[in-house]
């Protein structure tokens, strides 16, 4: 028994590692995506957003420690969760990442004057069309009324200044 063991214990480990990690990304998997306070995995997330979006030179390495990183705050996440609940400041080890989350907008006074803009705008498409037909005729009268410039010789390489002699 303990040859087959010494003989699979790369295996086993590595085995182990990956049903750990595995389990982590199903943990980050089915928490909530969204929320309005930005709690659990969020933050992260946007952070990592926020990063890739800056990635412009060696995408694939910039990408892979992105992921890295992100998987880093998901696990302090996690471990923020866990220590709180061993202190007894949360119910549980996932509260801080399983929630109900949080996704209407707290200030009624902005629906209510978005909603009232929608009502005198009904026809958005119809206005954007219209204002793109002024502003192409707009830089077509630019486009006509444009003075020349008058055209100044220049020196040609090797020419001297005729009056400087």
């Amino acid at each position: 028994m303990l040859d087959k063991l010494k003989k699979h214990a790369f295996m086993i480990g590595f085995g182990i590692v990956f049903c750990v990690y595995l389990a982590f990304l199903a943990l980050v998997f089915f928490a909530p995506r969204v929320d309005l306070y930005e709690r659990g995995f969020v933050g992260c997330t946007k952070k990592m957003i926020v990063e890739f979006s800056v990635c412009q030179k060696n995408k694939m390495w910039c990408t892979l420690k992105m992921m890295l990183k992100n998987h880093v705050c998901d696990f302090k996440v996690v471990k923020t969760g866990f220590s709180s609940w061993l202190q007894g400041e949360q119910k549980t080890p996932w509260a801080n990442y399983y929630f109900e989350p949080v996704t209407e907008n707290l200030n009624p006074t902005e629906d209510e004057e978005l909603q009232t803009y929608y009502q005198e705008h009904l026809d958005m498409l119809s206005e954007m069309e219209e204002l793109n037909k002024k502003y192409f005729e707009l830089e077509e009268k630019l486009n006509q009324k444009k003075p020349e410039v008058p055209q100044v010789p220049t020196k040609q390489q090797g020419e001297t200044d005729e009056k400087a002699k």
